[in-house]
């Protein structure tokens, strides 16, 4: 977040260690109230299935994600990628009783090659895939899938 503050702190910076800073550090409500109007909360019907062997179009611009759900039948080792020229990022967690774990992510950096996720799946758990794109060659061009 970007407050202001007196002429002083980076020459003086001893002086706000006695007096503080106002507005104190972090997070206050306004700021919370900013982050979840940028940010709204996902409801289920924001996410789909992604099934092992079935590949799914993102279809999305830049600055546009994609929210999967992974339920695998089967504990094994699974990868995920993505398919396209695309510059993508991807992050897989894992739905807990504690609450979401992130588990691994990959971002292919704009280079000659697509985001991967290799992992251990396991069978009843429930696992949520994030894509973003950050750029696109040619709409429609870029998919997922799990195998």
């Amino acid at each position: 977040m970007h407050y202001p503050f007196e002429a002083g702190l980076i020459k003086e910076p001893e002086r706000y260690g006695e007096t503080g800073l106002s507005p104190r550090p972090g997070l206050s409500q306004r700021d919370r109230a900013w982050v979840k109007a940028l940010y709204p909360p996902l409801k289920k019907k924001d996410y789909s299935e992604l099934r092992p062997f079935e590949s799914a179009k993102l279809a999305i611009m830049a600055g546009q994600q994609r929210n999967y759900y992974i339920k695998p039948e089967i504990t094994r080792l699974y990868d995920i990628r993505t398919f396209g020229n695309s510059d993508t990022v991807m992050v897989l967690f894992e739905e807990t009783a504690q609450g979401t774990r992130y588990m691994a992510g990959d971002d292919d950096g704009g280079e000659d090659y697509n985001a991967r996720i290799q992992t251990k799946l396991f069978s009843g758990g429930t696992y949520i895939l994030r894509i973003r794109l950050y750029y696109q060659h040619r709409t429609a061009e870029s998919a997922v899938m799990l195998w």
